[in-house]
């Protein structure tokens, strides 16, 4: 039976979390790439609803402002090889 335990056998506060990241590695490595991804940004999704609007409109500013700092690194640098 799930989550079943006996007093013998509990497992202390560290030892369940081991267990959770090792379940949660394994169930992330039998799904695809795709589906990982999905995950992934669903679970971001459920991050960012704890904002409101003035505060994702911030990290969306702070991402284009890192993008066209990236961007302005790139091509100074000089082509070939």
């Amino acid at each position: 039976m799930i989550g079943y335990h006996t007093q013998n056998n509990m497992m202390n506060k560290n030892e369940l979390e081991e267990l959770r990241y090792d379940v949660a590695h394994y169930l992330l490595s039998k799904m695809s790439k795709g589906s990982q991804f999905q995950y992934a940004l669903d679970r971001m999704i459920q991050l960012c609803d704890h904002y409101d609007e003035e505060g994702l409109k911030k990290i969306l500013s702070e991402s284009k402002t890192d993008m066209k700092d990236h961007l302005k690194k790139k091509k100074s640098k000089g082509g070939g090889f």
